[in-house]
Protein backbone atom coordinates (compact mmCIF):
# COMPACT_ATOMS: atom_id res chain seq x y z
CA UNK A 1 0.00 0.00 0.00
CA UNK A 2 3.14 2.60 0.55
CA UNK A 3 4.99 1.98 -2.82
CA UNK A 4 1.13 2.76 -4.55
CA UNK A 5 1.08 5.92 -2.71
CA UNK A 6 4.58 7.03 -3.20
CA UNK A 7 4.18 6.02 -6.42
CA UNK A 8 0.92 8.01 -7.12
CA UNK A 9 3.14 10.87 -5.48
CA UNK A 10 5.65 10.63 -7.75
CA UNK A 11 3.44 10.55 -11.05
CA UNK A 12 1.50 13.82 -9.41
CA UNK A 13 4.49 15.54 -8.85
CA UNK A 14 5.78 14.78 -12.43
CA UNK A 15 2.53 15.83 -13.79
CA UNK A 16 2.87 19.24 -12.09
CA UNK A 17 6.10 19.88 -13.43
CA UNK A 18 5.18 19.15 -16.66
CA UNK A 19 2.21 21.63 -16.66
CA UNK A 20 4.98 24.18 -14.67
CA UNK A 21 6.87 23.35 -18.19
CA UNK A 22 3.96 23.72 -20.84
CA UNK A 23 2.48 27.09 -18.91
CA UNK A 24 5.83 28.81 -18.99
CA UNK A 25 6.85 27.91 -22.60
CA UNK A 26 3.41 29.72 -23.91
CA UNK A 27 2.95 33.24 -25.17
CA UNK A 28 1.74 35.39 -22.53
CA UNK A 29 -0.82 37.24 -24.72
CA UNK A 30 -2.85 34.30 -25.00
CA UNK A 31 -2.89 33.11 -21.21
CA UNK A 32 -3.98 37.08 -19.97
CA UNK A 33 -7.69 36.08 -20.99
CA UNK A 34 -7.63 33.04 -19.22
CA UNK A 35 -6.11 34.49 -15.75
CA UNK A 36 -8.39 37.50 -16.05
CA UNK A 37 -10.82 34.44 -15.60
CA UNK A 38 -9.47 32.60 -13.42
CA UNK A 39 -9.05 35.97 -11.32
CA UNK A 40 -12.31 36.92 -11.19
CA UNK A 41 -13.09 33.79 -9.94
CA UNK A 42 -10.31 33.44 -7.38
CA UNK A 43 -10.27 37.04 -5.85
CA UNK A 44 -13.55 37.10 -4.10
CA UNK A 45 -12.53 33.64 -2.59
CA UNK A 46 -9.48 34.90 -1.10
CA UNK A 47 -10.58 37.93 0.06
CA UNK A 48 -13.24 35.54 2.02
CA UNK A 49 -10.55 33.49 2.97
CA UNK A 50 -8.38 36.91 4.08
CA UNK A 51 -11.20 38.24 6.03
CA UNK A 52 -12.14 35.46 7.41
CA UNK A 53 -8.52 34.78 9.05
CA UNK A 54 -8.58 38.41 10.13
CA UNK A 55 -11.82 37.46 11.75
CA UNK A 56 -10.24 34.91 13.58
CA UNK A 57 -7.08 36.53 14.43
CA UNK A 58 -9.14 39.42 16.14
CA UNK A 59 -11.24 36.90 18.08
CA UNK A 60 -8.05 35.66 19.38
CA UNK A 61 -6.97 38.78 20.43
CA UNK A 62 -10.47 39.34 22.18
CA UNK A 63 -10.30 36.10 23.92
CA UNK A 64 -6.89 37.08 25.27
CA UNK A 65 -8.39 40.36 25.94
CA UNK A 66 -11.17 38.36 28.01
CA UNK A 67 -8.95 36.26 30.32
CA UNK A 68 -6.27 39.52 30.66
CA UNK A 69 -9.67 41.34 32.08
CA UNK A 70 -10.53 38.66 34.59
CA UNK A 71 -7.42 38.63 36.03
CA UNK A 72 -7.80 42.51 36.38
CA UNK A 73 -11.57 42.11 37.23
CA UNK A 74 -10.00 39.75 40.12
CA UNK A 75 -7.46 41.72 41.47
CA UNK A 76 -9.89 44.14 41.76
CA UNK A 77 -12.09 42.55 43.65
CA UNK A 78 -9.86 41.21 46.45
CA UNK A 79 -8.25 44.74 46.78
CA UNK A 80 -12.20 46.31 46.58
CA UNK A 81 -12.69 43.69 49.82
CA UNK A 82 -9.68 45.11 51.65
CA UNK A 83 -10.67 48.39 51.48
CA UNK A 84 -14.55 47.69 52.59
CA UNK A 85 -12.68 46.12 55.29
CA UNK A 86 -10.38 49.16 56.23
CA UNK A 87 -14.09 51.34 56.09
CA UNK A 88 -15.13 48.88 58.58
CA UNK A 89 -12.54 49.68 61.14
CA UNK A 90 -12.42 53.30 60.43
CA UNK A 91 -15.93 53.30 61.12
CA UNK A 92 -15.31 51.41 64.21
CA UNK A 93 -12.85 54.18 65.28
CA UNK A 94 -14.86 57.10 64.60
CA UNK A 95 -17.84 55.67 66.70
CA UNK A 96 -15.26 55.22 69.73
CA UNK A 97 -13.67 58.80 68.69
CA UNK A 98 -17.21 59.73 69.07
CA UNK A 99 -17.83 58.16 72.63
CA UNK A 100 -14.33 59.70 74.16
CA UNK A 101 -15.41 62.95 72.97
CA UNK A 102 -18.87 62.85 75.09
CA UNK A 103 -17.00 61.19 77.89
CA UNK A 104 -14.20 64.54 77.62
CA UNK A 105 -17.12 66.97 77.04
CA UNK A 106 -18.75 65.71 80.44
CA UNK A 107 -15.55 65.36 82.30
CA UNK A 108 -15.38 69.24 81.38
CA UNK A 109 -18.80 69.77 81.91
CA UNK A 110 -18.50 68.55 85.56
CA UNK A 111 -15.07 69.69 86.79
CA UNK A 112 -15.82 69.10 90.58
CA UNK A 113 -16.55 65.92 90.56
CA UNK A 114 -14.74 62.62 89.95
CA UNK A 115 -15.17 61.11 87.26
CA UNK A 116 -14.84 57.67 85.51
CA UNK A 117 -16.08 56.88 82.11
CA UNK A 118 -18.70 54.25 81.56
CA UNK A 119 -21.18 53.16 79.17
CA UNK A 120 -24.14 50.87 79.36
CA UNK A 121 -23.57 47.02 78.83
CA UNK A 122 -27.21 45.86 79.18
CA UNK A 123 -30.84 47.02 79.76
CA UNK A 124 -33.70 45.40 81.64
CA UNK A 125 -36.25 44.91 78.88
CA UNK A 126 -39.15 44.76 81.28
CA UNK A 127 -41.25 47.94 80.97
CA UNK A 128 -41.57 48.26 84.86
CA UNK A 129 -38.30 48.93 85.35
CA UNK A 130 -35.27 51.03 84.37
CA UNK A 131 -32.90 48.79 84.98
CA UNK A 132 -29.42 48.48 83.06
CA UNK A 133 -25.10 47.37 83.68
CA UNK A 134 -22.39 49.86 83.15
CA UNK A 135 -18.74 48.47 81.81
CA UNK A 136 -17.50 49.69 85.62
CA UNK A 137 -17.73 48.39 88.95
CA UNK A 138 -15.80 48.59 92.44
CA UNK A 139 -12.56 48.18 90.68
CA UNK A 140 -12.78 51.69 89.12
CA UNK A 141 -14.14 53.09 92.04
CA UNK A 142 -17.71 52.67 92.18
CA UNK A 143 -19.65 51.64 94.25
CA UNK A 144 -23.38 51.47 95.30
CA UNK A 145 -25.90 53.86 95.80
CA UNK A 146 -23.59 56.49 94.16
CA UNK A 147 -24.79 58.86 91.18
CA UNK A 148 -24.41 58.29 87.76
CA UNK A 149 -24.64 61.64 85.62
CA UNK A 150 -25.67 61.13 82.55
CA UNK A 151 -26.50 63.42 79.60
CA UNK A 152 -30.15 62.37 80.01
CA UNK A 153 -29.80 63.28 83.94
CA UNK A 154 -28.90 61.54 87.02
CA UNK A 155 -29.37 57.79 87.92
CA UNK A 156 -28.28 56.23 91.27
CA UNK A 157 -26.66 52.60 91.53
CA UNK A 158 -28.29 50.03 93.18
CA UNK A 159 -25.75 47.30 93.53
CA UNK A 160 -22.44 46.92 91.61
CA UNK A 161 -20.19 44.00 90.70
CA UNK A 162 -16.58 43.62 90.84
Amino acid sequence: MRKKTSVVGIIITIVILLLLVFLSNLKLENISYIENAFSKVVMPIQTGYTYLKNKITGNTNFFTNMDELKAENEELRKENTEIEQQLRELEVIKAENETLKEYLGLTQKYTNYNTVPAYIISKDVSNYSNIFVINVGKKDGIDSNMTVIANEGLVRLCSVSN
